[in-house]
């Protein structure tokens, strides 16, 4: 959810750049400040949003650009995929 307001936001920004020319100054600047926003918000709560079950460590980043699976919490080590009691 929070990666698709990120990608939506961006490639709202991406066709800003090319409409620029061919809207009016006053319709892009509200178009532009729209996807500007919707591009930070989903930023900010992919970064809080996404949280340890067990130490409530922020993990949005840590998941979500991991070159791997990420596999483990990287501040209490509790493995993501084991039962939580």
């Amino acid at each position: 959810m929070y990666l698709t307001l990120v990608a939506v936001g961006f490639s709202a920004l991406i066709l800003l750049a090319y409409t620029e020319k061919y809207m009016a100054p006053g319709l892009f600047r509200t178009l532009l400040y729209n996807a500007l926003a919707l591009f930070l918000a989903g930023n900010i709560l992919m970064y809080i949003g996404i949280r340890c079950p067990k130490c409530k460590a922020t993990l949005g980043y840590h998941i979500v650009f991991s070159a791997g699976k990420a596999y483990q919490c990287p501040r209490c080590r509790v493995n993501f995929d084991e039962e939580m009691s």
